[in-house]
């Protein structure tokens, strides 16, 4: 039996944890952003996942929690129950964190998740036939590129999963990459996100690319068509690939992949977007503003296989379209806006509301 004390403590936590979650609550909409921007949004924001992502719902503001440890995040977002998990402070991870489905993992303001091993045990987020899956206003830190060819160690790893949101983040410093989209994933959105590496790559890896500063790769075979056809198709809007970033920005095989107001101000790319089997690009009112990035914007990955690439409107590079075959060139028939080119380095790299963790988000 608790004593009259004790009752009353107890009393006293309950009532503590219902404010908090009052106050989480009150701090996100439905769809987890937001629902007061205080002026500290973009106009150009529609704050939700674009194109094919777009049905996308994560955790859907059910069973809401506030993470601050590795192990208290690991069980968070483990299972297929729908679950919001917010990031408090600075996470460091021994090893790579397997993401279940129907998740939301936000960050609250200056929140971070990191694993800085630069060997096997490397990456963060695993999403290994998830489906539903929200990530947003989030630094991760990997320990910089080191081509020790290993399989999915990237700071984010989609490998068969569905219907994934990534949003105002900063992904930084992968191993093998910032952030994989492989073997069969499918209807992802990509918005408001910053790539980059700031630690100097590592040389001597089994992989034997001593500069692997790679970011983005989506689909990881040429021969894996009966795994990756009529898949891996993405937007990316309003990201920024800036720098230390070398190639892979991102690199494309078989998915429909739209590139829409987003920037490459780099100066160490060997190429921006790779053009590769199968694949078919839409770029769109982009901005190419360094020589490194206008000089190096395409790269042909093809061979001898079939490809369709468009790029229009964009800053800094000629309208363009390329194709071989008889699959004809995607142009995205979904709802979006799409800005000028001209304004979307001072859009991106507005510190108060561009692309990374610039959301506002408190537990009270």
């Amino acid at each position: 039996m608790f004593s009259d004390f004790n009752s009353q403590r107890f009393s006293m936590v309950v009532g503590s944890m219902m404010l908090l979650a009052i106050a989480l609550f009150s701090s996100c909409s439905k769809d987890d952003h937001p629902t007061e921007d205080n002026g500290t949004t973009s106009t150009y924001d529609l704050l939700k996942p674009i194109g094919f992502g777009e049905k996308t719902t994560g955790g859907d503001n059910q069973n809401v929690s506030v993470v601050s440890t590795a192990v208290e995040l690991e069980a968070a977002v483990s299972g297929t129950n729908p679950a919001t998990v917010y990031v408090q402070g600075s996470i460091t991870l021994d090893k790579m964190i397997s993401v279940g489905s129907n998740k939301s993992i936000i960050g609250l303001s200056g929140a971070s998740v990191s694993n800085l091993n630069r060997n096997e045990n490397a990456g963060i987020f695993l999403l290994n036939g998830s489906n539903n899956v929200i990530i947003r206003n989030l630094t991760l830190l990997g320990p910089g590129a080191y081509d020790i060819d290993a399989n999915y160690c990237d700071n984010i790893s989609l490998i068969g999963a569905k219907n994934v949101w990534v949003d105002h983040c900063d992904i930084q410093d992968g191993i093998d990459g910032n952030f994989d989209i492989v073997e069969g994933s499918d209807s992802i959105c990509v918005s408001w996100t910053r790539f980059r590496y700031l630690i100097n790559p590592m040389a001597g890896g089994s992989g034997g690319n001593d500069n692997h500063c790679n970011s983005n790769l989506i689909g990881n075979s040429n021969n894996s068509a009966t795994l990756d056809e009529g898949h891996l198709n993405c937007t990316f809007i309003c990201c920024w690939w800036g720098e230390g970033c070398v190639e892979r920005c991102p690199r494309v095989r078989f998915g429909k992949v739209h590139i829409v107001n987003s920037l490459y101000d780099g100066d160490d790319y060997n190429y921006c977007i790779g053009y590769g089997v199968y694949s078919n690009i839409y770029v769109e009112n982009c901005a190419f503003t360094t020589n490194a990035a206008r000089e190096n914007a395409l790269k042909d990955w093809r061979g001898d296989k079939d490809f369709n690439i468009k790029v229009v409107g964009c800053l800094g590079v000629d309208d363009i379209e390329l194709s071989e075959g008889s699959r004809g060139q995607f142009i995205p028939t979904y709802s979006y806006n799409a800005f000028n080119a001209d304004i979307v380095s001072s859009v991106l790299k507005d510190a108060d509301t561009g692309a990374g963790p610039t959301l506002d988000i408190n537990p009270s």
